[in-house]
């Protein structure tokens, strides 16, 4: 069947929108770090949720995707919200707070990893010979990251690296949240959808360092940043990445992923001055063999609708 009659781009021709997707998405890891400057994780948190929550409806009116689910899936939806938007995001930024930005991008780089090892507990997916050996590898080049750094100047701490992972491993889990209602819902309305259940946790969070940040005093890069978070990052790139699927298939969007982390650890060089010593980059590679492996005998032969 050809990518035409599947309604997909071929597979050659460069996906502008990924493109766009994985630029965002890797400047958000130093933004995050600029922004902390003059703003605490929890202010940062609250401040984005809410802006994103409005950009998003604006986004799914423009698009014209209502932001309607049966009233009997509104529970499992704000719990997926609840998970995703506002757990995730706690875990995220306090772990970003203690660790430098391009071990925060190779540490959420595994979530497709997770996400197959949840399924397969699940029992949602065959095990696959080669896609459990691309785990094993990841996780490989996931050590090495993270331990051959551990003496290095500037690097990431281990309490910060745990926290940003175990968001990797709380974002997986609310894609098996969402797993059954995308197969219901389109996936922007839906995340739009879910975003209420969040503020269940972020109000409680984040409601008091909001309420104590000098917001008028702010430099222009900490709210250039600040804006990059929420409308670059936050709303987008994920505006993108939802029309990326459209176009290519979740398989090859995720594969774009894979560059983020390579992006994240260059421009954290470039603005930041945080660099990765040899045994590290290494495990750049080792991650991104693994997540490869993995996710090509996880989507091969798939059709986009199943990938998905």
């Amino acid at each position: 069947m050809s990518f035409e009659r599947k309604g997909l781009q071929p597979a050659g021709r460069l996906c502008w929108p990924l493109v766009v997707t994985v630029l965002f998405w890797g400047y958000n890891f130093v933004s995050v770090k600029l922004v902390y400057q003059q703003v605490t994780p929890a202010a940062l948190a609250l401040v984005r949720y809410l802006a994103m929550w409005a950009l998003l409806h604006l986004v799914c009116a423009v698009l014209k995707r209502p932001v309607k689910v049966d009233p009997s899936d509104r529970v499992k939806v704000w719990a997926a919200g609840l998970v995703s938007m506002g757990v995730y995001m706690i875990f995220f930024l306090e772990g970003m707070r203690r660790t430098t930005a391009p071990e925060g991008a190779i540490l959420l780089s595994t979530t497709p990893l997770l996400t197959y090892i949840f399924s397969l507990i699940a029992k949602i997916e065959e095990p696959k010979p080669l896609a459990m050996a691309g785990t094993v590898v990841a996780f490989g080049g996931v050590t090495a990251v993270i331990l051959g750094g551990v003496k290095a100047t500037g690097n990431g701490s281990l309490l910060g690296n745990a926290l940003v992972f175990t968001g990797a491993v709380v974002w997986a889990l609310s894609t098996m949240q969402m797993r059954p209602l995308l197969a219901k819902y389109e996936a922007l309305p839906l995340f739009t959808a879910s975003m209420p259940g969040a503020l269940l946790v972020l109000l409680p969070f984040g409601l008091q360092d909001s309420m104590a940040v000098a917001w008028s005093s702010l430099t222009p890069q900490t709210w250039i940043n600040l804006v990059q978070i929420t409308v670059g990052s936050g709303t987008i790139a994920f505006v993108c990445f939802y029309l990326g699927v459209k176009q290519v298939g979740p398989a090859m969007a995720t594969r774009y992923q894979f560059f983020v982390p390579i992006f994240a650890a260059f421009v954290a060089w470039l603005v930041l001055g945080q660099t990765l010593n040899v045994v590290q980059w290494i495990g750049i590679a080792v991650v991104i063999s693994g997540v490869f492996l993995t996710s090509y005998a996880r989507f091969a032969g798939s059709k986009p609708r199943a990938a998905a």
